[in-house]
């Protein structure tokens, strides 16, 4: 049985520094806006970040044993009395990335803000946690277990640092430890790079050992085999397309072949493809204020999709110019410093920007959010390197925006020449669980990096911002779910998913229910969003508009016309206007925090959005059009869309194009 032990940090008086909690986020780089113009940062601001992530974290650890006390997360499922050891590791690996990534870049043991080794509580924690004979023995691994990334990271990275100190016996208890994981059982996803990163450490240290690679060859196959073009994987058994493309695949593939030289030549030109193609497209996803475009599960990962492009520089991938990567990474993680990802407790909390607990997944515990580490990855890049001496380069956000259709991940990227925004529109989301609250992160019509979006957590109520809805009576709603692809341009998607019955032991086949069909044209500053349904008899149908960041203790502000709903609070407005509507209500919803949370939006504050719903039922075949916005810092304008009837369908003329929409086709 394994030993279940919780260890409560007890820190020697002087080893760490505390927080200054007024100058958390304040960076004594200066600036430089020749080389970065559009950024200002240097090499210098990426290791004075890594230094105070580090020595923020490191304030909660316990030297000796390498043992996190983070404080309690608040949740209404968070606890952690109930940690596995699997937990503690975990925590303590995602923070090692950091301190493994800085120690290799720099050479240096310490940073300022903390006393003492930087590299030996991590020491400590794996010699102690793969030692039989210690008190802090971790036991064989949990089944689906992911620990050992980090481990193996270290020594292959800097193995001076994380492998030649170790005694003849600690190394022997490590290599056994990735054995025992490299044959462990794992889920049928991104997990298989967990067991699999090992495989050449132990064959090099491990006298003889098996290192399960012909298991791991076919599982890379399978990883591979998951691949649906245009840079982007599908998830395995999860179905769904979303950042773990950043953060699970580009960057673990990457890693495996700069550092599996097997691997490399069986698969280094399979790879390196899937990337080129992958940097094409990414460049699309920032906007210009440098945030990402929020879309899927473990957003609190946060600047972890950096390490993306950060490993194509790495290994020399040239489909993106080394400064269009610094600008996109530097106003990536100048994007979330400057918007407080640290907490005035110098820790990572979980959140987007700042703390913010309606982000997390049941999955996700304190210290989990130091995936991010990964998105260091560029600090391994030397001084002299291109990415670091040529001048930043505009990324499309900077210059004209652009429109993209990304087939192969079932979405169109839209980057607005206006302000800059970053929108995604998902046609296909093949993800098919009603977990990680799938609805709001999966489902809406599109997804702003300026706008966030509205959030209330793992198993509240569904809301209905951002997509559109259906109701049998007009008073129990469904959304948008589980949405199939019909086509995807650049300025025009259309999709369709099946009409649930309210009934939740309804066993009808997907494929004799009915449907919703939904065509989203794209314009430079906005959406008009066109949809209908084929249930035989009159259903009501609704839309939500973007769910904009409402302060907390403040009520949006309203302005109506008979067409028009329009609400603002603070930087954010959010608009909806209708089109060609049957008779309905224009709704503007500010969501409350259910009891034991704080915040409605991914953004930290409330949620609020602007909705339409029709007063009646709506025949089939009725298509329903109306114009959807948000913005920031500026009111959006009204905007003249015309509809014209055709047989069998409409002519949309919206920012001067006709759209063609075929209602029975």
């Amino acid at each position: 049985m394994k030993k279940f032990i919780i260890y409560f940090s007890v820190f020697s008086a002087g080893l760490f520094l505390p927080v200054n909690a007024g100058a958390v986020n304040k960076l004594n780089a200066k600036d430089d806006f020749r080389t970065s113009p559009y950024t200002g940062y240097t090499k210098a601001h990426w290791l004075e970040i890594a230094e105070k992530l580090i020595s923020g974290a490191l304030s909660y650890v316990n030297p000796e044993t390498g043992i996190f006390n983070l404080p309690k997360s608040t949740g209404a499922y968070l606890e952690l009395e109930d940690f596995r050891n699997e937990n503690q590791a975990r925590i303590m690996e995602r923070i090692m990335v950091g301190v493994i990534i800085y120690t290799t870049a720099t050479g240096k043991d310490e940073i300022p803000g903390y006393k003492g080794s930087i590299t030996k509580p991590f020491i400590n924690a794996v010699t102690r946690g793969t030692d039989p004979q210690s008190d802090g023995y971790w036991g064989d691994p949990d089944p689906n277990d992911q620990i050992g990334v980090s481990f193996a990271m270290g020594i292959y990275m800097c193995p001076e640092k994380f492998w030649d100190p170790l005694s003849k016996k600690q190394q022997e208890n490590l290599i056994r430890f990735f054995r025992k994981q490299s044959f462990n059982v794992t889920y049928h996803n991104n997990h298989y790079f967990f067991h699999l990163f090992a495989t050449s450490l132990i064959e090099k240290y491990g006298d003889g050992i098996d290192s399960n690679r012909a298991h791991h060859t076919k599982m890379i196959k399978r990883l591979l085999g998951w691949y649906r073009g245009d840079g982007w994987f599908i998830d395995g058994n999860n179905r769904g397309f979303d950042y773990y493309n950043f953060w699970g695949f580009q960057l673990f593939n990457q890693m495996i072949y700069k550092y599996d030289p097997v691997w490399r030549a069986q698969f280094g030109d399979r790879i390196q493809e899937t990337t080129s193609r992958f940097l094409e497209v990414v460049r699309y996803n920032y906007s210009r204020e440098g945030g990402q475009i929020p879309w899927g599960r473990s957003l609190t990962y946060r600047f972890s999709s950096n390490a993306a492009i950060g490993w194509a520089m790495i290994n020399d991938n040239k489909s993106m110019s080394p400064g269009m990567a610094r600008r996109i990474l530097s106003g990536n993680m100048k994007y979330f410093w400057d918007n407080g990802c640290i907490s005035e407790n110098g820790l990572l909390d979980i959140g987007y920007l700042g703390k913010n607990q309606s982000v997390a997944e049941p999955y996700i515990v304190p210290g989990d959010p130091y995936f991010a580490m990964h998105g260091l990855a560029c600090l391994l890049l030397p001084a002299g390197h291109p990415f670091w001496t040529t001048t930043e380069e505009p990324m499309p956000a900077d210059a004209a925006g652009g429109k993209i259709a990304v087939r192969g991940a079932q979405f169109s990227l839209n980057v607005s020449p206006v302000d800059g925004d970053a929108r995604l529109y998902p046609a296909g989301q093949p993800f098919s669980r009603t977990i990680w609250q799938s609805p709001v992160k999966y489902n809406q019509h599109a997804y702003s990096s300026m706008l966030g979006f509205c959030i209330t957590g793992e198993g509240a109520e569904d809301t209905g911002a951002g997509r559109t809805g259906y109701s049998y009576d007009g008073k129990q709603w469904l959304y948008r779910f589980c949405s199939r692809t019909l086509f995807t341009e650049a300025d025009h998607v259309a999709s369709v998913y099946h009409l649930r019955s309210v009934n939740k032991d309804d066993q009808t086949p997907e494929f004799q229910k009915d449907e919703l069909i939904t065509h989203t044209l794209i314009g430079n500053d906005g959406e008009v969003h066109v949809f209908w349904h084929n249930y035989p008899d009159p259903l009501y149908l609704s839309i939500g508009g973007y769910g904009i960041n409402i302060p907390h203790n403040t009520v949006p502000k309203e302005d109506r016309t008979a067409d028009r709903l329009l609400i603002h609070g603070d930087d954010y407005y959010a608009t909806l206007q209708t089109i060609e509507t049957p008779e309905g209500v224009l709704h503007a919803t500010l969501l409350k925090p259910r009891e034991g949370w704080t915040n409605t939006h991914l953004f930290g504050g409330l949620g609020a959005y602007c909705s339409w719903q029709s007063s009646e039922g709506i025949a089939p075949h009725t298509p329903v059009a109306v114009y959807v916005n948000g913005t920031k810092k500026r009111v959006p304008a009204r905007v003249d869309v015309k509809v014209e009837k055709m047989p069998g369908g409409l002519i949309v003329t919206f920012e001067g194009k006709q759209y063609q929409i075929k209602i029975i086709n």
